[in-house]
């Protein structure tokens, strides 16, 4: 086998393909982190809108709470929750 036999790969074509998949990669992350934090958010005001009449609380004065605010009501609330037993067979 020769030398001109082998396939030849063009050393701009791989850097051509690394930038454009780097150019992507930078305008997708941030598309990705704000949908991220959107779940965040929603699952957080999802929560919210359940721990708030379980502790007994007024919903209207607690319309705004910080995302702490709520993660420590939900953790207190559920620590003070007997524990169930699991049956066994």
């Amino acid at each position: 086998m020769t030398y001109d036999a082998l396939p030849s790969f063009s050393p701009r074509l791989t850097v051509a393909k690394r930038k454009e998949a780097l150019e992507l990669r930078k305008t997708m992350k941030p598309l990705m982190e704000k949908r991220r934090r959107a779940r965040i958010n929603e699952s957080l005001n999802h929560l919210k809108n359940l721990i708030i009449p379980l502790t007994g609380r007024d919903k209207t004065r607690y319309s705004k709470l910080e995302k702490a605010d709520i993660l420590e009501m939900t953790v207190k609330f559920l620590s003070e929750i007997p524990p169930v037993n699991a049956k066994s067979e």
